[in-house]
């Protein structure tokens, strides 16, 4: 969607209205703060600046839920666009099935994210201090507003970070002990689809579904195994695999990835030397320790055995826990 055209003549003027003698040079923020103004001016005129960033709240429905702190967790849907609407990321599935823009291999649902810790744009830290959980607002964040310390998280780390910015958000939930949160979705999550509800070792749920018991099916320290898997998240979301035909099933195939199992390095009580040996996640290895030639196991584990606070774009979220199915082929 584009501005019509008398808005982009109005706006223009409104830029050459509003230009001073400035050396753009003198600071890189300059003509977008500027642009940012006149649009404000143009489709929101009368509205101010929040806080020292420099944001515009443009919309606010405050929900009933608890308030954002220094150093909550929430967990938001949102939405990205530049100044002419144009959508630049979402993790909004019926939108990003409208734009055409649906991916297999992306994740789609409520991200997570940390407040107060320099690693959202400055701006949109500023107005979620004011939010609780089940706000719908609207964000305007000029690019002065923008900066962060470090881009932790996808969603505010890509090229559109140079430009101004508009933010539709859902806050969903507001947590104070991320770890705590996801302990309970999984608790919850594994009662519910296989009847354990006590984790297997810290942090990770584990079950066995089709089970080995002759002594000739025991691994040796040391050996390789070969491991066939399929990766999920909590929403039912196949992330990875290799096996091939439910890559295909799932619409995550790549003509480029091999399929072949993967060969892990058995340790049953050696957690550095099984992690060190290794190039999967800590709770994936742990799982793998745990079984025996030819059995079949589903495990579930929380995010620090995982890919931790980053996730691993753009199929993994931040702050999420893994679920995988695995197979241990038989020896030869």
């Amino acid at each position: 969607m584009h501005l019509p055209k008398h808005s982009i003549l109005l706006l223009l003027a409104v830029v050459l209205a509003v230009s001073c003698a400035v050396d753009p040079e003198s600071d890189s923020n300059y003509s977008y703060d500027r642009v940012m103004q006149a649009w404000i001016r143009v489709h929101y005129p009368g509205a101010q600046p929040y806080g020292e960033s420099g944001a515009y709240i443009l919309d606010m429905q405050r929900g009933n839920g608890p308030a954002v702190t220094d150093s909550a967790y929430i967990r938001a849907h949102y939405t990205k666009r530049t100044l002419d609407q144009a959508v630049t990321a979402t993790n909004e599935l019926e939108l990003a099935k409208q734009l055409g823009e649906y991916s297999a291999t992306s994740y789609y649902g409520g991200n997570t994210w940390r407040v107060g810790k320099g690693c959202l744009p400055e701006g949109l830290e500023e107005v979620l201090k004011t939010m609780t959980a089940g706000t719908r607002a609207t964000v305007a964040l000029p690019l002065s507003a923008s900066s962060h310390t470090r881009s932790l998280y996808s969603a505010f780390s890509g090229t559109a970070e140079a430009d101004n910015l508009l933010i539709e958000m859902t806050l969903d939930t507001v947590v104070t002990d991320i770890y705590a949160y996801q302990e309970q979705r999984m608790k919850e999550w594994f009662q519910a689809h296989y009847a354990v509800s006590d984790t297997a070792l810290l942090h990770l749920y584990f079950k066995k579904l089709e089970e080995k018991t002759e002594d000739t099916d025991t691994i040796s320290d040391g050996v390789s195994v070969s491991v066939r898997y399929i990766g999920r998240l909590l929403n039912g979301q196949v992330f990875d695999t290799n096996i091939e035909d439910t890559a295909k099933f799932y619409r995550i195939h790549n003509s480029s990835s091999s399929y072949d199992a993967l060969s892990i390095s058995y340790y049953k009580a050696d957690n550095e030397q099984l992690t060190e040996s290794n190039s999967v996640v800590t709770g994936f290895a742990r799982a793998v320790s745990l079984m025996n030639y030819g059995e079949t196991a589903v495990t579930l584990f929380n995010s620090e055995l995982g890919y931790g606070e980053s996730g691993s774009s753009p199929s993994i979220p931040e702050y999420e826990p893994l679920c995988f199915w695995l197979y241990i082929e038989p020896k030869n």
